[in-house]
């Protein structure tokens, strides 16, 4: 949605108003007072009370058959953005109320008119926020979620343009976030839900985004993709929740493995449970985590599928089903040897990366750099052999013509 203006209207300002008034006068199906009262305060160019009324009469716009309601809604927008720019943010808001607050089935006749709006206002426009949220309010309201969704990647680029406060800033995304959840995408509500978070960073207040922070952590570790929680973790309103068991929970899943989630729920019998969690689902989940953190320590290195089942409390014979559940999940890129039974380990995901995964990154490159030198010594080697190979061919193509010569001087002498 750019700033593409796509209402036109002709006619002076006052010929606009004054057929909009007779227009709503005959929607109320009232007498000719209201359109009185309008050309009354028109003569008496108060304009401002003109634009007042006109905004809580938007409602009754709804009332108009469908083919006119779009080009009337159109003409009320252009008569708002004669407005000055003191009062136009109170008029846009009023206006766009009444079509978030009606219950009639009108759904893409009111998207389409706040597209309309939502264009006419600069790029910069602070407003743009709030018919932006009108529009994702009426979608999610009546499953036309769908509808917004191509447009959510440029959002972070139109906060910053439209300049809204930090506390907007966290509604639009809270309310996203919200919405999505409804809407059935997981997925999208839980990122959404970090940048909501992510915008306490800094912050001394946190107390807002406690719950907001609890819903993260579960999230996490519910959702089945989510299989990385560092971002989470580094979060201020997250780490606020460190004495907390769902975070102690949360930890096992960044880093640790099966065996300590089964002494985690040893210890705490039935928090899972308490926590709105699926003991059978976070197994699942782990085991996955588990292999990949075996894996990350064995680049280029065969695993057997008996060192495998052991770490994931599996039988041999699934080892091949979860490994490429992990591959599937990209966490993981191997190959299997169903003969040896064992999987030689290309690439890996790390879970974490910390010093200690530094210290194996800098050990790889070292013994890269190791092999890259005795392949370098190798080609050089090489080279010298293929030159002095060369030097010994000349050689030996020139010496039969000498000796040729030497032979013929030698015959040439003794006939003499």
């Amino acid at each position: 949605m750019e700033h593409v203006n796509t209402v036109f209207t002709e006619g002076p300002l006052e010929e606009q108003i004054r057929n909009f008034a007779v227009y709503l006068t005959k929607l109320k199906q009232e007498d000719g007072a209201f359109v009185t009262s309008i050309n009354t305060l028109l003569d008496e160019k108060k304009h401002d009370q003109v634009f007042s009324t006109f905004a809580s009469e938007a409602s009754t716009l709804l009332d108009a058959p469908e083919k006119e309601f779009e080009p009337m809604y159109n003409l009320l927008i252009a008569i708002l953005q004669s407005a000055s720019p003191e009062t136009r943010p109170t008029l846009v808001k009023t206006s766009i109320k009444a079509l978030v607050d009606d219950v009639r089935d009108k759904t893409i006749a009111k998207l389409k008119v706040l597209q309309n709006f939502y264009n006419t206002l600069e790029s910069t426009s602070p407003l743009r926020y709030d018919v932006f949220l009108a529009i994702l309010t009426i979608a999610a309201k009546n499953d036309e979620i769908d509808t917004i969704l191509p447009q959510l990647p440029r959002l972070d680029v139109w906060v910053k343009e439209w300049a809204i406060t930090t506390q907007q800033e966290r509604e639009l995304y809270l309310i996203i976030s919200d919405n999505l959840k409804e809407a059935g995408e997981a997925k999208k509500s839980y990122d959404f839900l970090l940048k909501y978070l992510a915008t306490f960073n800094g912050s001394d207040d946190y107390k807002e985004a406690k719950m907001a922070a609890t819903r993260a952590l579960t999230e996490a570790i519910q959702l089945p993709e989510i299989l990385n929680f560092e971002s989470l973790v580094e979060l201020d309103a997250v780490k606020t929740l460190k004495d907390e068991k769902l975070f102690e929970l949360l930890k096992i899943f960044l880093g640790s493995t099966l065996k300590e989630y089964k002494t985690f729920t040893e210890q705490n019998p039935g928090l899972v449970e308490k926590l709105g969690l699926s003991n059978e689902d976070n197994i699942r989940k782990i085991r996955l985590l588990t292999l990949a953190s075996i894996s990350s320590g064995h680049v280029g290195v065969e695993i057997s599928y008996g060192d495998i089942a052991s770490a994931l409390e599996i039988d041999e014979s699934e080892v091949e089903m979860w490994t490429i559940d992990v591959i599937r999940a990209k966490l993981l890129e191997a190959k299997l040897n169903q003969v040896h039974r064992t999987i030689l380990v290309n690439r890996s995901t790390y879970r974490t990366f910390t010093k200690d995964q530094w210290m194996q990154l800098a050990d790889r490159l070292a013994g890269w750099q190791e092999s890259l030198a005795d392949i370098l010594q190798v080609i050089a080697n090489a080279k010298l052999i293929v030159q002095h190979a060369n030097v010994n061919a000349n050689i030996a193509a020139s010496s039969p013509l000498v000796v040729a010569e030497n032979n013929v001087n030698g015959q040439e002498e003794s006939g003499q």
